[in-house]
C-alpha cells in the first residue's frame, strides 16, 4: 500500500513539474499597443435630411416613391408627433364588387383622387382624402356632393404624424429631394441634425 502511495505521489509531482515547464515555454500574453493619439472621436450627431409632417397613407406612398428614386438610399422614420385631422371617406361597402362600382361612378363624375381602403375595420370604404383644416374638408365634401355623391362623410381622427430621417445625404440627393417635397402638400424638408447611425 505504501508503494503504491509513493508511485502516485512521485507521478504527480512528475505531472506538475512538466505543466510548469510547459507553460513557462509559451509566449505570455502580449498587451496590445494603443495610441491614443490615433484615437479619433466621432461626433454623437450628423448632418441629416428631415422630411415630414406625414400621415399614415402618405408616409407609405412617400417611402414608396424614395425607394423607386433612390434605390441605395437609407432612411428612418420617427415619429414627429400628434394631430387632428379629418378624413372624407365614403363608408364601408358590403364587398370589394360593391366598393369597385363606386370607384367607376367617381372616375367618371372626374374624381381621380381616392382610395379604397383594405384594412380590417375600414374595408372597402373608399378614402377621399385626408385634411389638416375641417374647413378644407367641408369645401370638399360640397363639391363632391354637388356632383351626386351624397353618401360621403366626414370624421375627425386623431393621427400619429411620421418624419422620414435620411442620415448623411448627399449633395445631389438634397436638390433632388426639393422638388419632390413640392408634390406632397403640407410637408417639408429641414436640413439638421439627428442621432448617429
Amino acid at each position: 500500500m505504501k508503494i503504491i502511495f509513493i508511485l502516485l505521489l512521485i507521478a504527480n509531482i512528475a505531472y506538475l513539474a512538466g505543466t510548469q515547464l510547459l507553460s513557462g515555454k509559451q509566449k505570455p500574453d502580449v498587451p496590445v499597443s494603443v495610441h491614443p493619439e490615433k484615437i479619433v472621436l466621432v461626433p454623437a450627431q450628423e448632418n441629416c435630411l428631415l422630411w415630414g409632417d406625414f400621415y399614415e397613407e402618405q408616409i407609405r406612398y412617400a417611402g414608396t416613391v424614395l425607394s423607386d428614386l433612390f434605390p441605395g438610399l437609407i432612411y428612418d422614420t420617427e415619429e414627429s408627433g400628434q394631430t387632428t385631422m379629418y378624413w372624407l371617406y365614403i363608408p364601408r361597402y358590403p364587398n370589394k364588387e360593391a366598393a369597385n362600382r363606386e370607384i367607376n361612378k367617381l372616375r367618371n363624375l372626374g374624381i381621380v383622387s381616392f382610395r379604397v381602403k383594405d384594412d380590417t375595420q375600414w374595408q372597402n370604404a373608399v378614402s377621399l382624402g385626408m385634411f389638416y383644416d375641417q374647413q378644407d374638408a367641408l369645401k370638399q365634401l360640397r363639391e363632391i356632393e354637388k356632383k351626386g355623391i351624397t353618401n360621403a362623410k366626414i370624421e375627425d381622427r386623431n393621427v400619429v404624424l411620421k418624419k422620414i430621417v435620411i442620415h448623411n445625404p448627399a449633395h445631389m440627393i438634397k436638390e433632388q429631394m426639393q422638388k419632390l417635397v413640392e408634390q406632397f402638400d403640407d410637408t417639408k424638408l429641414v436640413q439638421g441634425k439627428c442621432e448617429r447611425l
